[in-house]
């Protein structure tokens, strides 16, 4: 299987739209797609993303491949949108998530090089609860996003 690591974590929203408050339920999972394995490099915030605001208040819902590299000393460079649904914003909040990520080697070795790597980023909202959330954004991971 291509998809190596599944982050999964889930977000409670509340909304404000008109006068009236709505909890949305919303999902972001981060799957790495390459390197499949012998990563050198791992998240030093091993927490989700946050569903950003701008995105929940438009009901905007969706995925994100992006291609970026990991210098030697650990921050993300060089990012660029491979695909983005159902629009470019998607992949514009996703690309400014994602420069913001530092890396911490995963082995400890003295020979630290740079990386290539490949993600792929899942917004999804869903249901009354945020267990309805994560099923919606599993299912979700398993359409292509292109």
């Amino acid at each position: 299987m291509k998809n190596l690591l599944v982050l999964t974590s889930l977000v409670f929203l509340t909304v404000s739209t008109s006068s009236i408050a709505k909890n949305i339920y919303g999902d972001v999972q981060v799957t790495d797609i390459a390197p499949a394995n012998n990563f050198i490099w791992e998240r030093a915030n091993q927490n989700t993303p946050k569903y950003p605001i701008e995105l929940a208040r438009s009901g905007v819902r969706g995925c994100a491949v992006l291609s970026f590299n990991i210098s030697a000393s650990g921050k993300t460079e060089n990012v660029e949108i491979i695909n983005s649904l159902p629009t470019k914003h998607l992949g514009k909040y996703s690309r400014k998530m994602l420069k913001t990520w530092k890396w911490v080697p995963v082995v400890t070795s003295t020979d630290i090089s740079h990386e290539k790597r490949t993600l792929r980023l899942d917004f999804c909202m869903a249901g009354e609860s945020t267990e309805q959330s994560q099923k919606a954004c599993i299912q979700q991971t398993k359409l292509a996003c292109g």
